[in-house]
């Protein structure tokens, strides 16, 4: 399993790899998606050490959120980094190593790359998704992940369902 600084950093590199400008708003949903992906496909998350909030404009992991704002709405154009040891000397840009991971963030990017961040807004505040079930006006609260992997148990099914009549 991943951490959010390391789910980040392999969105960022498929972003570079395909000449995508990548940015927070879209960034933050992308590993929305991917978490809800991995509780369906992976029974487990693709990330546990953060959890994911119900915002204004939708899904948020407020410490990629804060990490990444001060590029606004311009494409992001560095990595995560962490603090090893509390020692600034120390840091590092996690990789995500684990070969599951990497597909289920593959398989999100495939899906929904050329999407963009505004109607991805739009997906998530759609009635019944995990977020339009927990957003309440002013408030950032917690989105269950037993809401979001009940909601992707039926996206990925209704995906099998597509790819096996196309």
């Amino acid at each position: 399993m991943g951490t959010t600084s390391s789910v980040a950093n392999e969105f960022i590199k498929l972003a570079k790899h395909s000449d995508y400008e990548l940015t927070n708003m879209k960034l933050v949903k992308l590993m929305y998606v991917a978490q809800g992906l991995s509780l369906s496909i992976l029974e487990r998350p693709i990330f546990k050490n953060d959890s994911i909030e119900a915002w204004k404009f939708g899904p948020v992991i407020p410490s990629v959120y804060h990490e990444f704002k001060h590029f606004k709405s311009s494409p992001i154009t560095s990595n995560s980094i962490m603090l090893d040891d509390n020692n600034w000397e120390n840091l590092s840009e996690p990789k995500l190593t684990n070969e599951e991971d990497k597909k289920i963030v593959e398989l999100t990017w495939q899906l929904y790359k050329d999407i963009s961040a505004v109607d991805m807004i739009d997906l998530t505040h759609m009635p019944g998704t995990p977020w339009s079930l927990t957003y309440r006006p002013g408030q950032n609260r917690v989105i269950n992940n037993e809401l979001i992997k009940k909601y992707y148990d039926k996206f990925v099914i209704n995906l099998d369902k597509e790819l096996k009549s196309a």
